[in-house]
Order: structure tokens, then sequence, then C-alpha cells
């Protein structure tokens, strides 16, 4: 079954000039890091290995002598069960693979690994449309997929709808028409508690490397979603996985998902088609959208957002009557170079309209077109944004302003530090009620070890150094690097404690 159909979802632009290096950018200072999870290794499974070779046959029994041809062979095989293991040799296979099973909580997953270097390709990569991936699974649950290269497809790489407990983890995906990797829902849109239909899904150590790279224009079926969509899922962990060169968004977190974590990626050249002719807007390169359903309980930490065409983390809610975003933690990330000033706002971290109960704490926040805008001027038809936290942050070093207050009540602004070549620590707007603004303070230089090298680690004359508020959640008391914070007299501004 191909689940090849076409889409109803708006297609815009393909950018005119990009480079040409098939290598991901990735930045020094979260490679210096090395920050891993300790869920990516897959659990043992006791059950057979069977093998898939481009010079086997699909009448052959699977094993290490004798094996299979083609992967969708494989995954849908008779004795194929719970536990089982499928090594896929080196080579290219063209071919979409659907998963026919499941594996099961007793038994353990089913794991389809590459044994090796393996290049999957689509069949047909100009006339697939919504929905469909080169490894997908509609109603499948308790899977790996581990280690696959994916390229030059009609839609997403590896598409999951209506899944559960699956991890997908290792694999590099390039030039994908649109998703390099979506979950999301088999067929209900509709919004509401209907369309959270995934649950328990990790995405862990995989490369999403020019996504949505079939985009044609107006019009257009393919390229409709952004570089890693996470659409409707109720348990999440996205994490240390490299984005580069995304036509559209990078990671998306949408439409109701919720009780799930961002940490530890690399996001850098997303949003290609920001101000190109036709004018569509890239968008953000980790945003937090409400959709049609509640989003709530969901960390975005310890990423580096970097040299991206628009914004860089936004949260908002772009269907203020239908959906709701609230308890959301942002902290210890690096969001630097983003945005183009008279192009687009460049926000460094964004907080939009009908969104409620969020935290932004210890990012250092540098070199954009602006680093911090909350802004709920489009609430209506919703509730106006509230109870919102800035605190301990470095919001430095911008291109057109530190940045921008408006429309929002409950607003805590403490404990940051701001560029004082802006007469103004923001700009503010209409609609404040009960802004609470204490303790943040102007400088010339943040101290960093090297502002033009992009190495943020705070110096010994910094003066962002013991300032900082104690007055933080559990979850912050570690720096991006997993050092302890106030380990002087007081905690440091900024993702990293000196």
């Amino acid at each position: 079954m191909n689940f090849r159909e076409s889409g109803e979802l708006q297609a815009n632009v393909l950018v005119d000039a990009i480079s040409n290096s098939p290598n991901p950018l990735v930045d020094p200072i979260q490679t210096m890091n090395g920050a891993s999870s300790a869920s990516i290794a897959s659990p043992a499974n006791n059950g057979s290995a069977y093998y898939v070779s481009t010079n086997g046959s699909d009448d052959n029994p699977g094993t290490s002598d004798k094996p299979w041809k083609t992967v969708n062979h494989a995954v849908n095989e008779d004795i194929l069960k719970a536990g089982d293991t499928i090594l896929v040799q080196p080579g290219t296979y063209t071919e979409l693979i659907t998963l026919g099973k499941s594996g099961n909580s007793e038994s353990g997953n089913i794991t389809l690994k590459a044994n090796g270097n393996v290049t999957l390709r689509d069949p047909d990569p100009i006339n697939g449309g919504f929905r469909e991936g080169v490894i997908q699974s509609a109603g499948k649950g308790y899977w790996n997929i581990d280690g696959f290269r994916i390229e030059n497809t009609s839609w997403a790489g590896i598409s999951l709808r209506d899944a559960n407990n699956i991890t997908v983890q290792n694999n590099h995906t390039y030039e994908t028409g649109s998703s390099g990797i979506i979950v999301m829902p088999e067929t209900y849109y509709g919004g509401g508690e209907s369309e959270i239909t995934s649950k328990n899904i990790k995405v862990l150590n995989n490369t999403v490397e020019r996504a949505n790279w079939r985009w044609q224009g107006n019009g257009d079926e393919n390229g409709t979603q952004e570089a890693l969509s996470i659409w409707g899922v109720d348990g999440f962990e996205v994490a240390n996985n490299t984005l580069n060169q995304g036509n559209r968004e990078g990671i998306d977190i949408k439409t109701g998902s919720r009780n799930g974590s961002v940490h530890n990626n690399s996001i850098t050249g997303a949003a290609l088609v920001e101000g190109t002719p036709r004018g569509y807007q890239g968008g953000p390169a980790i945003y937090l959208d409400g959709n049609r359903a509640n989003s709530f309980n969901v960390d975005i930490y310890d990423n580096v957002v970097f040299n991206n065409t628009a914004d860089g983390i936004v949260i908002a809610d772009e269907v203020p009557s239908e959906g709701d975003v609230s308890n959301i933690r942002v902290y210890n990330n690096v969001v630097y170079g983003n945005g183009i000033q008279g192009m687009n706002g460049g926000q460094g971290i964004g907080v939009g309209s009908n969104v409620r109960n969020v935290e932004i704490v210890n990012n250092t926040v540098a070199k954009n077109v602006q680093a911090i805008v909350v802004d709920g001027t489009d609430y209506i038809g919703g509730y106006k944004t509230h109870d919102i936290l800035v605190r301990n942050n470095i919001f430095t070093d911008s291109t057109y302003r530190n940045g921008s207050i408006e429309d929002v009540d409950n607003l805590t602004l403490d404990n940051n530090l701001f560029s004082n070549k802006f007469e103004k620590l923001y700009d503010g707007g209409s609609g404040l009620g009960n802004l609470k603004a204490s303790n943040n303070t102007k400088v010339e230089s943040a101290g960093f070890v090297s502002l033009d090298g992009n190495n943020f680690y705070l110096t010994a004359g910094s003066p962002g150094i013991d300032i900082g508020s104690s007055g933080i959640g559990q979850y912050a008391q570690m720096d991006k690097d997993g050092k302890p914070r106030n380990k002087g007299a007081g905690v440091d501004i900024g993702a990293y404690e000196y």
C-alpha cells in the first residue's frame, strides 16, 4: 500500500539560490558539549535477526546467508514478531517501506536497522503526495528505525501516522519533498482531542538536511510541512538532532502536542524561502504552535539555534478559538545570528498570542535582529497572553532593538542583561497589565569569550556573573553543560555558568 494521494495544504516558493554543499553545518558549541540522551540506545531484544540484501531474494528465508531482497517485504513478513531485528545490508534500495506489524510492551520493539551504509530512495520522487514517506506507517507501534540515509523523496523521508512507542534515531534525510521526519494523524484533521493520535515518540540523533526541497510555489502540493514535525503527539522527545537548510520551519511542535521535550538540537539555515520573490514567510527554527488543539507541558532547552533566515524560538497559537498553549519552559538555549533586518522580525525568542504560563530562563540570545518579543496583539477570539516569566537571560548585540513587549498581562522581566547601544531596554506598546520589571542591566558587552567567534561562554570580567535570581525552577538548576548553577556568590546570567 503506497498511501499516495494528493495534499490539500498550501505550498509556496523554492529558494532561487542555495548552497550546494551536502554537509550540514554543526555548531562548535553543540559539538563541544557532546550532550546525549540516555534513551538513545535501543532496548535489547531477545528475538530473531533477519537480513535484507540487494543481492537477496524475497523467496529466501531472510537468514544471513539467504537474505530477503526488499525492505518492504521484510517489514511485512508473516514470521516477523515483536522483539525481532531486521538488519539491512549496505547498498541502495529504491522502494516505499510500509511497516505492516507492531511490536508490543511485553516482547519489545521490532528494530529496522541499517547494518552499514544504507541509502533509501523514493521510487517516484515526483508524484507522491500528502502523508507519504519512504519509511511510513499507519496505526503501528513499538518500532526502532535506526541508521538510514533517505534522499530525494516526493513528500516525507519518514512519516509515522497514528503511531505509538516508536524511536527514530541516527537517520539522515536529504532533499526531502516535505518533512525529513514527521509524526502526524492518519486521517483526522478536525482539531480538538481527536487530533491527538500519536503517543510516546522519540526522535533522536538524526540529521535533517534540505527539507521541503521540492517547493515550487503557490499551488504546489509538496513541501507542505516543516523539517521535523511533531503533530498531535502526547509524549515525545526530540533530542540531539542536527537540522540544516530547510525551506520552512525547523522543528515544529504543533496541534496539541504535549508532555514532551526539545533539547540538545542544532538548527541552522531554516526558513530559506523567507523573503524570496513570492514573499512566503518561512517561520521559526523551533516553533511551538497549539493550533487546533491544546499544547502543554513542553520543555525547550540546551538547543543551539543559529544563523536561521527568520526567527529563533517562538511559542504561539495560530488558531486562538480552538487551541491553547500553556506551561512551557524555555531554558539554557543559545540563540544567535537569526533573522535578516528589513526582511523579518528576527526574534531570538518570541511569545505570541493565546499563550500562558511560560518561563524563559537562563538563555543566551545574541546577534539577532531583536532578542526578545512578547506580543499578544492578535489574541482576538482567544485570550490575552498572560503569566510570562523572563529571568536571567542575556539579550545583547541585536541589530535592530533589544526587543518589544505588548498586550500581555502578568509579565515578570527581571535579572536580564540588555545591550546599552539602544536607548530602551525594550519597546513597549499598549495593553500591558501588571508588568514587573526589575534588576535588568544595560551593558556595553556581555563579556563573552568571543562574540565574533560565537563562543558565548563568560569571561572572568563578565557583568553577568553572580547577578542572576535564584528564583528559578528545579529544571534550570544545571547550566547548558550540566554544571550546577550558583557555584559562586550567585546564579550567573545566560546559558552557561562561569
